[in-house]
């Protein structure tokens, strides 16, 4: 039986994929980090360029990485706000938790339920397993932190010569397709997270001011989890709306429950559906089914992280596919047949 070369070409592209798949996965402590800073970096390039006509490079990479440093600060002084917020009623709320845990555990043993009691040494022990994998998970995410600024560092040294490095190392008529790819999936981005942090914004706003109007505790820090989690589209909206939901349904009751339900649930469909696309236009060229797609992908490959650059990901293969014939089935696959890039390609 004779196998034809397209056959033999689409086996190898499979295998080649599965390799790279397994390669990220396995390469996760590095490639993370890298795709971060790279991230990271095309979004302040605008920043940078401009500064470097004014100051020193070494000055516009100073003032570049405070700015950075000033996002980071806001980020962690939001998180000590809601610590604070949270902490006059956290004992009122863990009694109340633990007394209906003790009532959920009574009621079971009458109807004979199957019921694991812990030991107080069980208990201990449980309770020094999760500080030790609180401690790790903390030490993981400074470890993380760490490298993705030396990389973003190197990476900004050294991004006004990607170009010239770009057209010395492949052909000419290659090097143009790539660094044309590379200034789009720029613009992309920086639209991206520009209109997804209006949209966010606006949805933390709209979630504190609704849990604040039917008196759910912890409005405030409600409207930060809304605003941080609504930068991961489709899944992120949906994870934002249960925890209001159910503090006021355990806490303050049923009618309460439902109202908050309903009413974050309004405020999701109404940005996520009405406010957002129209805003966003055509920037992406994806559809929700590929952006849902794509942060369980990327989470399934590099976890929590994958998760949050799953869209960037996806969005950055998409484009680059476009530029080159052979790839150009997946960027049809993937991407928006409406697209007038993706339309001119295909002519």
């Amino acid at each position: 039986m004779r196998v034809s070369a397209k056959t033999i070409q689409i086996l190898l592209t499979i295998i080649a994929t599965i390799l790279a798949i397994a390669a990220l996965k396995a390469t996760s402590a590095i490639t993370i980090p890298l795709a971060f800073a790279f991230f990271i970096a095309v979004l302040v390039h605008p920043l940078q360029r401009w500064l470097n006509r004014h100051v020193p490079h070494w000055l516009s990479l100073v003032i570049v990485m405070l700015v950075l440093a000033g996002v980071v600060g806001l980020a962690i002084g939001a998180l000590l706000l809601s610590a604070e917020i949270v902490e006059p009623k956290a004992p009122q709320y863990l009694d109340r938790l633990q007394q209906m845990f003790q009532n959920a555990m009574a009621w079971a043993k009458q109807r004979g339920l199957p019921v694991e009691q812990l030991s107080s040494q069980d208990s201990q022990g449980q309770l020094t397993n999760e500080a030790i994998g609180g401690l790790k998970f903390l030490w993981d995410g400074l470890s993380l932190f760490i490298l993705i600024i030396s990389l973003l560092v190197l990476l900004l040294l050294e991004v006004g010569q990607y170009r010239e490095k770009i057209e010395r190392s492949l052909a000419s008529k290659t090097s143009a397709k790539v660094v044309n790819a590379v200034a789009r999936m720029s613009d992309k981005l920086r639209s991206y997270l520009l209109i997804q942090s209006f949209t966010c914004v606006l949805t933390g706003i709209l979630t504190g001011l609704w849990c604040w109007m039917l008196g759910v505790d912890f409005a405030v820090v409600w409207g930060l989890v809304a605003f941080v989690l609504n930068y991961i589209p489709t899944l992120g909206s949906i994870v934002a709306v249960l925890p209001p939901t159910l503090l006021a349904l355990i806490f303050q009751g049923i009618g309460r429950g439902v109202a908050t339900l309903v009413g974050l649930a309004v405020i999701q469909v109404i940005l996520g559906n009405f406010v957002d696309p129209r805003l966003q236009g055509r920037t992406l060229k994806l559809s929700p089914f590929v952006a849902l797609l794509s942060i369980v992908f990327w989470g399934w490959v590099w976890g929590i992280p994958g998760a949050l650059l799953g869209i960037p990901m996806t969005m950055s293969l998409i484009v680059f596919s476009q530029e080159f014939k052979s790839t150009r089935a997946i960027a049809l696959l993937f991407g928006d047949t409406d697209d007038p890039e993706l339309k001119k390609k295909l002519k």
